[in-house]
């Protein structure tokens, strides 16, 4: 009888710290010269085990942004929102993203100059094994300009 049940639950267990393939990776569109990163909205979103905060993000369309992504964790967790940064343009210095999306290393600090380029709300989680289950989820809501 346990060897039954094992039977069922590991593939169930192997399956949740797989999930889904990750995303295609999109190519990222450099921001225009032109575009003023002083006058950049500042956005902090901070990382703990199975949580940011915020995780209601809201930008302007077409509006310069510093997004700042910090782990206050011991642990890496990686932000990714492939349909999102597909939308976006990237200013000077952003780190390159793969599948639409960035790691953040432990106690780290990354840094993403963007301009969202549609209205939208996109959601966005954390792509470690099971830590979008237990809740690391959230949106980009980006207004219209």
């Amino acid at each position: 009888m346990i060897r039954s049940r094992t039977s069922l639950v590991l593939p169930l267990l192997l399956a949740a710290c797989h999930g889904a393939p990750p995303p295609r990776d999109v190519a990222q569109i450099a921001a225009p010269s032109s575009v003023d990163w002083g006058t950049a909205a500042a956005v902090t979103v901070r990382m703990s085990d199975f949580a940011f905060a915020p995780s209601r993000l809201a930008l302007r369309a077409e509006m310069p942004a510093r997004l700042m992504l910090v782990n206050d964790s011991g642990n890496e967790h990686i932000f990714s929102a492939p349909g999102f940064f597909s939308g976006s343009a990237f200013g000077p210095g952003s780190p390159a993203l793969e599948a639409g999306a960035v790691t953040i290393p432990a106690h780290g600090t990354v840094e993403l100059k963007l301009v969202p380029g549609q209205a939208g709300n996109f959601p966005f989680e954390c792509t470690e094994p099971l830590h979008a289950m237990f809740g690391m989820t959230g949106a980009v809501e980006v207004a219209a300009r």
